[in-house]
């Protein structure tokens, strides 16, 4: 069973481990371990804009339909965009649930 790492970095035994192999070894895990951690915040960056833009566009699409005089379609549209962000926030939480209970 393969582990993913839960620390920023390795500890110092494995590095100095990683170095009895090769010298050069712990300096390229630490490189890799900082782009990896660069493209988590990237992507966690880029969720949360994409969920900031999607709530203003529902919010917006709401108001444009109430004052075109459409208010049930706009309640449909506040209904499903409500949801949809809320079954998304649910679906993440239980997938990192699932993923901890995994390590456990």
């Amino acid at each position: 069973m393969v582990r993913k790492q839960t620390a920023v970095v390795l500890s110092p035994e494995q590095l100095l481990q990683y170095g009895k192999v090769d010298p050069s070894l712990p300096g390229l895990v630490v490189r890799a371990r900082d782009h990896e951690l660069q493209r988590e915040f990237l992507y966690a960056i880029g969720s949360l804009t994409a969920g900031v833009i999607m709530f203003l566009s529902v919010v917006c699409g709401y108001i444009y339909l109430v004052m075109r005089e459409h208010p049930k379609a706009a309640i449909g549209l506040l209904g499903t965009g409500v949801l949809g962000l809320i079954s998304g926030f649910v679906r993440a939480r239980l997938r990192t649930g699932e993923h901890e209970a995994d390590h456990s």
